[in-house]
């Protein structure tokens, strides 16, 4: 779907996820709006091919997005999932501006309020809530990016399963068995032996 104005509903909520974040005046928020696009994404359809260059970036509004690698071999291996009110892309193929490393799709029926990169740049080159803003995001990464290095070298798969649960709390019964299965490191078969064995001696013997 092409990318439409938002609407006043839609703005609304980007600014409240923006300030979430960091703090941003009206100033600071008025300095996207023009740019800034609804960005409608049907399940499965992609946001971020890898070998693309990485030009935009987003605030998910709706929806689940997930980021992952594909492998030589056909393989995905997920690095994790957003949800609404963080923000969408992948900010190491922004930052690198080559082609990208990483895919970046919907798990579910999404809605992106998109911007171009290079405006995002320009904003945050001038007006320091931008950078704070910026500086806020990449701080944010680099703790998600520290847990799940913890998570897959220091937890066994039943561990990882149950901080992926708590981490994404409602949305598991979303997410095809063979991403969740991807996010923490095992294959889908002995993740549905996993679930069996937490869900207890009922579910077993059904």
């Amino acid at each position: 779907m092409v990318p439409e104005p938002l609407a006043p509903a839609d703005r609304d909520e980007l600014h409240r996820a923006l300030r979430q974040i960091s703090p941003l005046g009206d100033d600071d928020l008025a300095a996207v709006e023009d740019c800034t696009r609804l960005r409608s994404l049907a399940r499965s359809a992609v946001f971020l091919r890898a070998g693309d260059r990485a030009v935009s970036c987003g605030v998910l509004l709706s929806g689940l997005v997930r980021v992952y690698f594909l492998l030589g071999d056909g393989r995905e291996v997920t690095r994790g999932f957003t949800r609404p009110g963080e923000p969408v892309g992948s900010l190491s193929d922004l930052l690198l501006d080559e082609p990208a490393r990483s895919c970046v799709d919907a798990v579910t029926d999404a809605r992106v309020a998109e911007m171009p990169w290079a405006h995002v740049r320009e904003c945050a080159a001038r007006m320091p809530a931008w950078t704070s803003l910026l500086a806020r995001i990449t701080e944010q990464l680099y703790l998600i990016k520290a847990a799940r290095e913890y998570e897959l070298l220091a937890l066994d798969a039943e561990a990882r399963y149950l901080v992926f649960r708590a981490r994404y709390a409602g949305f598991e019964p979303k997410i095809p068995l063979r991403q969740v299965a991807s996010y923490i490191g095992v294959t889908p078969e002995h993740l549905s032996r996993l679930r069996r064995r937490l869900a207890g001696p009922a579910a077993a013997s059904r």
